[in-house]
């Protein structure tokens, strides 16, 4: 793990004189709003990446840009106290997760978002169209539509035995997004529907906040759960270290969406793409496009990575099958 100091200077020294003969001549600021400043390798590199491509288009930090880094932690309460901070300040651009997102909007002051991670963007509100945004924000949605299901395919391939499993979700966050409460009861209904098809039950694991993870691991035990999925929601950013320890204690075989978090089992976008594809977006709107008129767009590229560190660890052997069904096996 880097310090986010050291990670920004680094990579702004590596940009090199290419770069810096074509930066803009005023100074921009942008705002990164996510998850958790515990980084993990995983984080760092992504990061890292994002930061570089803006570098190769000659927004250099240092230099030419500022970025104001802010993480919720798991407290959803911040948004809104991010939003403000950052509208007051007039950033020409904010980059965030879907509910970063909803608050820049909320607060006003039509300041550009690029945002990632959005499970239902249209749902929430934040775009009329994939193909034509029409507001103040774009970006990756991170997530297609059948990503959850495939996940839940895999947990099964990897760990035949599972039997049960628990969708660890955030109702919270999707009603801060802009999802309505029937839509995300709707949405896990087709998850469970999913599991059924596999021969799986499901249950829905509501965790709201950090703090409600002792009662989620509570209702695994007498539920008789034997598998977890971690929907892609930040309050499970904010329980990286909880769910790793859970893992490792419950014998429990656990998939996510990034594999940052270090679970048995992830399958999601590749970070590094998705992140260089938004520094593209961040310079394009820096440059003078509206975001309203740039698509938003879905990743091309999809990871699934086993740790075998993990099985071990938990005593799973994973089938063979399964293995040569991954595009990364971490031993």
């Amino acid at each position: 793990m880097i310090g986010r100091r050291r990670l920004v200077s680094g990579f702004a020294c590596a940009i090199g004189t290419a770069a810096l003969a074509q930066v803009p001549r005023r100074t921009y600021r942008i705002a990164y709003i996510g998850l958790t400043a515990k980084n993990s390798a995983d984080d760092d590199r992504i990061l890292a990446a994002f930061i570089h491509r803006l570098g190769e288009l000659g927004f250099v930090v240092g230099t030419n840009l500022t970025i104001d880094w802010r993480f919720s932690e798991g407290k959803n309460e911040r948004y809104a106290e991010f939003a403000k901070e950052m509208r007051d300040k007039g950033v020409d651009l904010v980059v965030g997760n879907s509910t970063a997102a909803r608050a820049m909007v909320d607060v006003g002051g039509n300041i550009p978002v690029v945002m990632f991670g959005v499970i239902d963007p249209i749902g929430t509100g934040l775009v009329a169209s994939f193909a034509h945004p029409g507001g103040q924000v774009t970006g990756m949605s991170g997530f297609s539509g059948d990503l959850v299901p495939k996940q839940i395919e895999l947990l099964k391939a990897a760990a035949p035995g599972v039997t049960k499993i628990a969708l660890s979700r955030c109702p919270e966050c999707g009603r801060l997004s802009g999802l309505s409460t029937a839509r995300i009861e709707a949405t896990f209904e087709s998850y469970r529907e999913r599991a059924r098809s596999l021969g799986l039950s499901a249950i829905a694991l509501d965790i709201n906040a950090v703090t409600d993870f002792p009662a989620a691991v509570s209702t695994i035990k007498s539920e008789g759960v034997n598998g977890v999925l971690l929907l892609p929601q930040q309050v499970n950013a904010g329980l990286r270290d909880d769910w790793v320890a859970f893992e490792a204690e419950q014998r429990i075989p656990v998939i996510t969406g990034y594999r940052g978090l270090g679970c048995l089992l992830s399958y999601g976008p590749d970070g590094v793409a998705l992140f260089r594809r938004l520094a593209e977006m961040v310079v394009q709107i820096l440059n003078g496009a509206k975001p309203g008129d740039l698509a938003l767009e879905q990743p091309t590229k999809l990871e699934f990575v086993i740790d075998l560190k993990v099985a071990k660890a938990i005593g799973l052997t994973i089938p063979q099958s399964a293995l040569l069904r991954a595009d990364e096996v971490i031993s």
